[in-house]
């Protein structure tokens, strides 16, 4: 139980600190923060394991690369079941990134604050 209050506080902090760093990071309240906290650790310790399992096949062929994509499935889908959480399309040095490739961009940064905070937690 402690190692989920622990994740869940690690992701409330990962997402205020991007969305006060990147502007294409929004939540509304800071209530919608913590459930977005929750409903991202949920999903990242439920529904990853069983992704990850039933897309080994297929995680094997491209090297380990289809993780991303279950990654950024998590986060898309942890910003759909939460109203008020958004990741709208970034600019990276003047080109647009779609919705796929900014989610792929916030999912890799969430995936490097949460583990820098697992080593301070």
């Amino acid at each position: 139980m402690m190692n989920f209050i622990k994740a869940v506080i690690s992701s409330i902090l990962t997402i205020a600190i991007l969305a006060w760093f990147f502007p294409n990071i929004n939540y509304s309240s800071s209530i919608t923060l913590v459930i977005a906290g929750i409903v991202l650790t949920l999903l990242e310790k439920l529904l990853r394991p069983v992704l990850k399992i039933l897309f080994l096949p297929i995680n094997i062929v491209t090297l380990g690369f289809f993780s991303l994509v279950i990654n950024v499935f998590i986060l898309y889908l942890a910003t759909y079941l939460v109203p008020g959480f958004a990741i709208s399309n970034v600019v990276v040095f003047g080109i647009h990134l779609n919705q796929f490739f900014s989610l792929l961009l916030a999912s890799s940064l969430i995936g490097f604050l949460q583990g820098a905070f697992a080593l301070v937690l």
